[in-house]
């Protein structure tokens, strides 16, 4: 915890809160299985004390983690993440040995297991080969994507964009990636190359959910700010928990929305996890009635 985020030059006096489990995969898949979700991650650790606690925290958190890729010559890589009196974040990842897998440490069978794949942005390569891999599986893909969507040559965004079913922009992100003036022109661009559903998260200032048959708005609620570190994965997570349970596109706003409000009253990307009786007694103490 630090008074303020410094800038160039600057020192700054803080405090230690602990080290707590965290990453965007492993945020959405703890939060997804919280929900009620049966959930694997894929991810790279090492044999080392991060290694073991991320393990520890996913199994304990009831997801699967018999093909998560653990290799005894690697570090875990682990995130620095400062927070001011706002409760919003400065983060910066620390990219080690075992950063993300490779290919060809992925069980691909494993993969077309399942209903649906969630990759980020951060290693294009990896996204973009579990999307050829998919291809034909009948598995559906979701991405995240934020500012460094900018960094990957188009050729390969083209075929990943193409195979990609739901997509998670941060306002960054969506910029990056289309260059774009606007959510809207953002978007459009991005349904145009073959994505179904485009569902930009913008903070504060809600969630912008983009369709082939029109769009839709939902604000955030207001609530006390302890940390906002993993609440993108979180919200993401209860959108897509909706979708696969066959919600309307506004519910699926709703309790995703509430999710993260009550995520980020914790410390800690995972400390704050709802299940959905939680996200039910929220949404109706603000006089939100949502039907079954």
């Amino acid at each position: 915890r630090v008074p303020h985020i410094p800038m160039h030059d600057e020192k700054v006096r803080g405090r230690l809160i602990g080290n707590y489990p965290g990453g965007i995969t492993a945020n959405f898949c703890c939060a997804a299985a919280a929900l009620g979700a049966k959930v694997g991650a894929v991810c790279k650790i090492g044999q080392d004390d991060y290694g073991r606690m991320a393990l520890r925290d996913l199994e304990e958190r009831g997801v699967d983690t018999g093909h998560m890729v653990i290799d005894p010559e690697c570090e875990t890589y682990f995130c620095m993440v400062l927070l001011d009196g706002t409760g919003e974040k400065a983060l910066t990842i620390v990219e080690t040995s075992g950063f993300l897998p490779r290919p060809g440490e992925v069980d691909a069978a494993y993969l077309k297991t399942a209903g649906w794949v969630h990759m980020t942005s951060l290693d294009m390569g990896l996204t973009a080969w579990a999307a050829e891999a998919l291809a034909g599986s009948g598995t559906r893909i979701s991405l995240d994507i934020e500012a460094t969507a900018g960094n990957c040559p188009w050729e390969v965004w083209e075929r990943v964009l193409a195979r990609t079913e739901a997509a998670f922009p941060n306002e960054a992100g969506l910029k990056a990636l289309t260059g774009c003036g606007t959510i809207e022109e953002g978007a459009a661009w991005m349904l145009s190359r073959g994505v179904r559903l485009v569902v930009v998260t913008c903070g504060s200032d809600g969630v912008r959910i983009f369709h082939r048959g029109g769009s839709l708005f939902h604000p955030a609620y207001e609530v006390p700010v302890k940390d906002t570190t993993g609440a993108g994965d979180c919200f993401n997570a209860a959108f897509l928990t909706g979708i696969v349970n066959g919600w309307s596109l506004e519910r699926c706003a709703a309790y995703a929305s509430a999710a993260a409000a009550i995520a980020i009253c914790s410390v800690g990307a995972r400390t704050g996890l709802p299940d959905l009786a939680q996200i039910q007694r929220f949404l109706e103490e603000r006089g939100e009635r949502i039907c079954d």
